[in-house]
């Protein structure tokens, strides 16, 4: 099998700075085999950035400005084959911390990115998740595609699923993204959902028929609930 490059992404923004450099932090201490870390930040977020002083081992790029950046930065996600040429992409939130060694290989298995999943009829609480992929598919959903990070797709997807929405709801992904309210629309879910729907032997598929995320490679935070005491003491016991 041919050598398959995978590269980093992850799209941020100045509220999100703290965790960023967290992030970058257990990049740069256990992942290896990655062909490039790249940083993608809104044009209104570049001069904090600099003044971080966070670009070390990252490339950083700067992506438009949107009226709501929560939809915008789905945005920058669902076009990542633009920020990458490589044949795989490694999607890895600010708030996400690396527990362990990660290779790139480690998140393939037969040349094919692993992707987990769980039942929404054990996620009571995932159900609006649900309808958003439901309306963006046309079809019901029975799986949540966020149960780990970080999450990995092949480059092709992205242009398929922007070819998907044009043709289903008649106008631009990214239309069709900011069109909607706010957390009216889930990037990985309608990633994954097509995936599975459409691609699914692209994939290998792992179904985790527990609530709690698979956070084998990745320790998932929650940004909004802040950078607390506690939450400093657990990242300072990985990094440290």
């Amino acid at each position: 099998m041919p050598a398959q490059s995978v590269d980093i992404i992850i799209r941020s923004y100045y509220k999100d700075f703290r965790w960023l450099s967290y992030c970058l932090r257990s990049i740069e201490k256990f992942c290896h085999g990655f062909r490039e870390v790249i940083v993608v930040i809104p044009q209104s977020s570049d001069e904090r950035f600099q003044c971080l002083g966070l670009r070390r081992g990252a490339t950083w790029v700067i992506c438009e400005d949107n009226h709501d950046d929560y939809l915008g930065q789905q945005v920058t996600k669902l076009m990542a084959d633009t920020y990458s040429r490589a044949d795989f992409i490694c999607h890895v939130d600010s708030d996400c911390v690396f527990r362990r060694e990660t290779g790139a290989l480690d998140l393939l298995v037969n040349g094919k990115p692993t992707f987990v999943i769980t039942p929404y009829r054990i996620l009571p609480n995932a159900a609006s998740w649900q309808r958003l992929s439901e309306g963006f598919l046309g079809r019901e959903v029975e799986f949540d595609f966020m149960r780990r990070q970080p999450l990995v797709f092949p480059r092709w997807l992205y242009g398929e699923l922007r070819d998907f929405g044009r043709t289903v709801h008649g106008m631009a992904l990214k239309d069709y993204v900011m069109s909607r309210p706010p957390a009216g629309f889930s990037e990985y879910n309608a990633l994954g959902a097509y995936a599975y729907y459409h691609r699914a032997d692209a994939f290998e598929w792992v179904v985790r028929p527990v609530s709690e995320p698979d956070e084998q490679f990745c320790r998932w935070f929650w940004s909004w609930g802040g950078v607390t005491t506690n939450v400093r003491a657990e990242i300072a016991s990985i990094l440290d």
